[in-house]
C-alpha cells in the first residue's frame, strides 16, 4: 500500500511540475522545447500510443491505452498512469457461488457448490471491488532501445485488500518480471467478458518469467521463457488399484511419495510460434514442458515426473464487425496454467501401476468465442468453454471439502454472452448472462446462472 500511496504523491507533484516546464518551454519566438515535458491527450500523439502500447499486457483483462500522459518532445521519456473501476451489480439464481470463498464477482465454474445448498439457491450483490490502477514508464521511446517498466496494481472483488498483479521490465524483446505467461494467448483466450473470471478452459495465469519474443519475419514469430514452476499435486497418499501391498507392507491409502521433499530447481519452459496476416488474423501453436521433483518413499529415491502442454489458438476477422476466438489445449500435468484446473490438488498424483512414483494427470480446455462490432459504441460477445480431468476420480473425492464437494472436480463449462455500449471513451455500460455447470466423480453436478451489469469508468 504504502509504494502505492508514495506513487500517487509523485504524480500530484510531477504534474504540475511538467505543466509550468510546459509553459516556460513553449515560446512566441519558436525555441527548442525538446528537453521540456509536456501534457499530452494520447488519442491525439498516434505515435506516443504506439510507443505505451507495445510493452502493455495484451490481453482481455488489461487497460487500454490511458487517455493522458507526460513526455519530452523527443519521446525519450513517457510516463503515464491508467486505471478502471468497474462496479458490478448482479444476481445469482440456481446456486450461490458469489458467496464461495474464492469466487465473490469472479464465476468460477469449479467453485459452483455440488449439490446447492437449499435456502442458498440465489443471491443479489453490488460489488465495488474490482479496480485496477497501472503505471507505466517508457525510456527511449519509439527506438529500438525502448524499455518500459510496468506496474499493476488491484482488488480481486473480495475483499479491499490490493494486491500486485503485474511488475516487469521490458527492453529489446526481453521481459522480466511478475507478467502473463507465454503459454497464455491472450487476444485468442476470450472476447471480453463482465466476468473477471474468464472461460473456464482458457490458459490463464501470472508467473514470475523471463521470456523473449522475436520480431515478425513476414509475420511469422516466436517466444520463449521460463517460469518459476507451482504444483497443485496430490498428498502422495496411493489411491490406486493395482496393489494393496507392495513388499509385504499395506500401501492402499498410505503416503508413498513426499510431493513437498525438495525444492524445484528446473524452471518451467512455454515457448510458442505464430503467424500473423493482418489484425485478428493470426494462428498460434504453442508448447510448455515441465519437470516435477519428489521423494519416492518406497524406494527412498528421488524421481522427477514430466509434465506437458500443447494449444492452438488464433483469431479470425472474416467480415469487419465480426472477429472469431478460438483456443483449444491438451496436456498433462498443467493445471497451475488452466483456468478452472488451477488450485485443485490433482495435477500431479501417485501411479497406479508403479507404487512411490507419481505422474501427471492429462486434462484439457478449450474455448470458442466470438465478437460483433455494432458501429463505434455497440459490441456484442458470446463464448463457450469447457476444461476437464481424466483418470484422477480416487484422489478427487478423496480431496473433496464439505459441504460444496470443492476440490472433488471432473469438468466445468462456461458459457457467457453481454452487449456494451460505450457512452463515451471513458464510461462503458454492460449487461451480461452467465452458465455454469460443475461436474464430479461421486457426487452429481450443478449449476449456477448469473446476470450482471457493469459501470466501467477508464481513466
Amino acid at each position: 500500500m504504502k509504494h502505492i500511496f508514495l506513487s500517487i504523491a509523485l504524480s500530484g507533484i510531477v504534474l504540475p511540475v511538467c505543466a509550468q516546464t510546459t509553459k516556460a518551454g513553449t515560446g512566441a519566438e519558436g525555441e527548442d522545447t525538446s528537453s521540456g515535458i509536456e501534457f499530452i491527450k494520447t488519442a491525439d500523439h498516434k505515435d506516443v500510443k504506439d510507443i505505451l502500447k507495445q510493452d502493455r499486457p495484451d490481453e482481455v483483462s488489461a487497460i487500454p491505452v490511458p487517455h493522458f500522459a507526460i513526455r519530452t518532445a523527443d519521446n525519450k521519456f513517457v510516463m503515464t498512469i491508467g486505471g478502471q473501476i468497474n462496479p458490478i451489480i448482479g444476481t445469482d439464481f440456481g446456486n450461490d457461488l458469489y458467496e464461495v470463498d474464492g469466487a465473490g464477482i469472479g464465476f468460477v465454474t469449479g467453485m459452483i457448490p455440488v449439490p446447492p445448498v437449499n435456502g442458498k439457491r440465489s443471491d443479489f450483490y453490488i460489488n465495488p471491488l474490482n479496480a485496477n490502477i497501472d503505471f507505466q514508464v517508457v525510456g527511449f521511446g519509439g527506438t529500438k532501445n525502448q524499455v518500459t517498466g510496468y506496474l499493476k496494481f488491484g482488488t480481486n472483488g473480495e475483499s479491499t485488500a490490493i494486491k500486485l498483479k503485474k511488475a516487469y521490465v521490458a527492453w529489446m524483446g526481453i521481459t522480466a518480471g511478475l507478467k502473463s505467461t507465454l503459454f497464455e494467448d491472450g487476444e485468442a483466450a476470450s472476447p471480453p467478458t463482465i466476468d473477471p473470471q474468464g472461460p473456464s478452459g482458457m490458459i490463464s495465469t501470472s508467473s514470475y518469467e523471463i521470456s523473449y519474443i522475436s520480431p515478425s519475419f513476414h509475420g511469422f514469430r516466436f517466444a520463449i521463457g521460463m517460469d518459476i514452476p507451482t504444483y497443485y499435486s496430490s498428498n502422495g497418499v496411493y489411491r490406486g488399484h493395482d496393489f494393496k501391498t507392495w513388499r509385504e507392507e499395506e500401501i492402499e491409502g498410505k503416503p508413498v511419495a513426499d510431493p513437498e521433499a525438495y525444492n524445484q530447481n528446473i524452471p518451467d519452459i512455454p515457448m510458442w510460434v505464430e503467424y500473423t496476416a493482418s489484425d485478428y488474423n493470426r494462428i498460434r501453436f504453442s508448447g510448455i514442458i515441465r519437470n516435477f521433483s519428489y521423494r519416492d518413499m518406497l524406494e527412498g529415491k528421488r524421481r522427477n515426473s514430466v509434465g506437458w502442454g500443447l494449444m492452438l489458438s488464433g483469431n479470425l476477422n472474416p467480415v469487419e464487425p465480426l472477429i472469431l476466438y478460438m483456443q483449444a489445449a491438451y496436456g498433462k500435468g498443467i493445471g497451475n496454467y488452466l483456468q478452472d484446473i488451477a488450485g485443485q490438488p490433482l495435477s500431479f498424483i501417485p501411479e497406479d501401476s508403479q507404487p512411490g512414483h507419481m505422474t501427471p494427470s492429462p486434462m484439457m480446455g478449450v474455448s470458442l468465442g466470438a465478437t460483433y462490432n455494432i458501429g463505434k459504441k455497440w459490441q456484442v460477445n458470446a463464448v463457450v468453454s469447457e476444461s476437464r480431468i481424466w483418470s484422477v476420480g480416487p484422489y478427487a473425492i478423496a480431496a473433496a471439502v464439505s459441504p460444496d464437494n470443492i476440490n472433488n472436480y471432473r469438468y466445468g463449462f462456461y458459457a457467457a454472452g453481454n452487449v456494451f455500449y460505450n457512452i463515451s471513451s471513458y464510461l462503458q455500460v454492460g449487461m451480461e448472462y452467465l452458465y455454469g455447470r460443475r461436474g464430479t466423480w461421486n457426487a452429481g453436478t450443478a449449476h449456477d446462472n448469473r446476470l450482471q451489469m457493469q459501470f466501467m469508468f477508464t481513466l
